[in-house]
Formats: structure tokens, sequence, C-alpha cells
């Protein structure tokens, strides 16, 4: 990043654009680090989608879904309940 603005301070020639682009090195690096630092917490959020956490893939109401709707083709009478959700979250 320094370079970056080092390269573009040398190309201009008056001093108050030089000052301007010192200034400005410090929020661009924050701008920076802040979308690293969120691109890295959603990765670590979505890498295990199977772990029954809030925002993962709700495997159970799946499986019961599907078991359901197999059973209903396969005509029978005592289908097993629906998952409902928990707190208005879905497991």
């Amino acid at each position: 990043m320094l370079n970056v603005f080092q390269e573009h301070i040398d190309s201009t020639g008056t001093e108050l654009m030089k000052n301007w682009y010192l200034f400005l090195q410090i929020p661009f690096s924050v701008l920076v680090m802040w979308i690293f630092t969120t691109m890295e917490i959603v990765g670590d959020n979505s890498e295990d989608p199977f772990e029954g956490r809030i925002n993962d893939v709700p495997m159970t109401a799946l499986c019961r879904t599907i078991m359901i709707d197999l059973r209903d083709i396969l005509d029978e009478k005592n289908l097993p309940q629906p998952v409902l959700p928990k707190d208005n979250i879905l497991y």
C-alpha cells in the first residue's frame, strides 16, 4: 500500500497533493484491513455448513421431508410429523 501511494505521490508535483496522499494512507489501510477481516469471518462461518448452527443447512428438516415424501409415494398411512422450527430456526 505504501509503495502505491509513494509512486502516486512522486508522479504528482504539488506539495498539497503529497500531504493529502500521506493523510489518505490511514483510511485506505483501515478499509483494506476491514475488508480482509470481514472475508475471513464470513469464510469461517461458511466452511462447515453441516454443523447444526443457525446459518447452516437444515439437514434434519431436509431429511425428514424427504422421508415423508418417500413414504407418501409408497402410500404409507403413518407418516411422521415434519421438523418444526425452534425459536424460528429450522435445524
